[in-house]
């Protein structure tokens, strides 16, 4: 049971980071300024979208039962965002 909380609670961040990359992807995100940059508000948008699908998996994954099956989530999702801090590095 607690691991369907941490996993919910998980899940509800990386929509809540999903809507936030959107909604940054073509104003100013941290310092910079996304809507200048078409690279940077490209990955903004593909990282959101990537993100949401990961929780929509996610939150079918919860519900199967199964505990083993919620690593799944973390495991995408961790690697979605490694992968979107080293191109925002790059940029840098």
């Amino acid at each position: 049971m607690v691991i369907k909380l941490a996993v919910g609670a998980f899940i509800v961040l990386l929509l809540l980071t999903a809507l936030y990359m959107w909604h940054q992807r073509n104003g100013i995100f941290l310092t910079f300024d996304a809507g200048s940059d078409q690279k940077l508000s490209k990955t903004l948008s593909y990282t959101s979208i990537a993100l949401l699908i990961e929780s929509v998996i996610g939150v079918f994954i919860l519900f199967l039962g199964n505990k083993y099956l919620n690593l799944i989530t973390l495991a995408l999702a961790s690697l979605t965002l490694i992968i979107f801090s080293i191109f925002f590095n790059q940029k840098n």
